[in-house]
């Protein structure tokens, strides 16, 4: 059997543990402080230590950097990703949240025990971007950007959109050795594909009409550091030929070039698509898929983690607060209910966009339900029903009954304020408008004009 060192400066963990431990048939050893762990660590032939990561004169990450001869899990009450991240970097095993399950002990316990584990020297630093997530899944994904952020390897994350994607990726530059270097992101959605190729491998003077100078692209100007693609699925075919050639050759070429330029970057990608399923489509490369996949790390939604809506919440309220120079509100009762049992298809990002109209227009202290809500899911009705209602009765009302060309009339003011409203929302990029109404770009521009519909510049 195992000999078992719980270092945890509360007496009610190292008993339970203890407790259960000894009941397996194991030999436990107790510290209740940092320097006692470390020293029953230097003395006895320690098999696996679960330390508590704040403890009185030693923190569980002082011992993980002093000890590097024996598997340690991290216990901790404090399940923030810097935490996490800072574990995993400094060669924790694994990292816990309290209160944990004998189940987790145990599992921990026999892996520990069937396999070799080897540790990772590494040193650990802060990060500015704080990513609220006390969940399971989200130790997970903190845990594993621990284990590959100093790697050079390529990572795509994936998920829902609001989820979080660009946060991720900028996390994993800043735990990464190129943190000293620019973090540069690109949404590769948002502009037509000759617009982002200049954007991306930048051009020389004289190589289309306008360019009136030579320009780097984001992988010269992000030499050294990280490049974010969003929406990488969105990349024309055109387009992923040359980032292929990117991450084989290390090498680009501006528009209009001759000559190769050497460049050393690490590309995170971020997709809410399913890039197998456009694989098989013939929308996406395969070899660029694998080339970009070495790596996946999946964002859960809001709906599968819960328990870090509330978190989640308080964070946007402490965070609006100081940002508008407003009261800090609560949440009452019925709207922490309700939180917890909306499904946010907006994920983190509705959620947030949720707590700053609340903390705009609440006029009490308290944030309602009816704060959060917008009028239309008040309304019992569909929201989409319902706007469609209001928009009828509202035409209905201001022209004559008796005209016969109501359906026109009704048909074409809703396609003129749908066309606007998406262009809107694309930056008026009609690419991405058409894609997103399912038409053909050059049906939008017919509608564009039959509509008379104004372009913004």
């Amino acid at each position: 059997m195992a000999k078992i060192l719980i270092a945890d400066d509360e007496k009610s963990i190292r008993v339970v543990l203890k407790k259960y431990l000894s009941s397996l048939g194991h030999e436990v050893i107790e510290a209740s402080d940092g320097i006692k762990a470390i020293e029953v660590l230097n003395k006895e032939s320690i098999d696996i230590a679960f330390v508590d990561i704040r403890m009185p004169k030693k923190t569980g990450l002082e011992i993980l950097k002093e000890v590097k001869n024996v598997p340690i899990v991290i216990l901790t009450a404090y399940g923030t990703m810097d935490y996490a991240i800072k574990a995993m970097e400094n060669g924790a095993i694994e990292y816990i949240t309290k209160p944990f399950s004998f189940e987790e002990i145990k599992s921990i316990l026999d892996k520990v025990l069937s396999l070799q584990e080897r540790e990772e020297e590494e040193e650990s630093f802060c990060v500015e971007d704080e990513i609220i997530g006390t969940s399971r899944k989200m130790q997970e994904v903190f845990k594993l950007i621990g284990r590959v952020a100093k790697s050079n390897a390529t990572i795509l994350i994936t998920g829902e959109s609001g989820t979080g994607k660009e946060l991720i990726a900028k996390a994993i530059h800043k735990y990464s050795s190129r943190r000293d270097r620019p973090f540069l992101a690109v949404n590769c959605a948002a502009l037509p594909p000759n617009l982002l190729e200049a954007e991306l491998f930048g051009y020389e003077k004289g190589a289309f009409t306008g360019a009136i100078s030579s320009k780097k692209g984001i992988f010269e100007q992000a030499n050294g550091g990280t490049i974010f693609l969003d929406e990488i699925g969105e990349l024309e075919l055109s387009l992923q030929s040359k980032l292929l050639r990117v991450l084989q050759e290390k090498e680009i070429r501006r528009i209009g070039g001759t000559k190769t330029i050497k460049v050393d970057v690490r590309i995170v990608t971020a997709t809410n698509r399913n890039l197998e399923e456009e694989v098989k489509k013939g929308n996406f490369r395969e070899d660029l898929f694998f080339r970009l996949n070495v790596v996946n790390i999946n964002l859960p939604p809001l709906r599968e983690r819960r328990e870090d809506i509330i978190p989640l919440a308080v964070y946007f309220i402490k965070k609006f607060s100081k940002e508008f120079k407003l009261p800090v509100k609560e949440l009452s009762e019925s709207t922490v209910e309700w939180l917890l049992n909306y499904d946010f298809p907006g994920n983190v990002r509705e959620l947030e966009n949720m707590i700053l109209r609340a903390m705009l227009l609440s006029p009490i202290d308290i944030i309602d339900v009816k704060d959060l809500k917008p009028t239309a899911i008040i309304s019992k009705e569909p929201a989409f029903e319902e706007a469609i209602r209001n928009f009828v009765v509202e035409i209905f009302t201001v022209e004559q009954k008796e005209k016969n060309n109501l359906y026109d009339l009704v048909i074409k003011s809703a396609e003129r304020i749908l066309i606007s409203e998406v262009l809107k929302y694309c930056n008026y990029n009609q690419v991405k408008a058409a894609k997103i109404l399912g038409i053909h770009r050059n049906t939008l521009r017919k509608k564009i004009k039959e509509l008379k519909i104004e372009i913004s510049n």
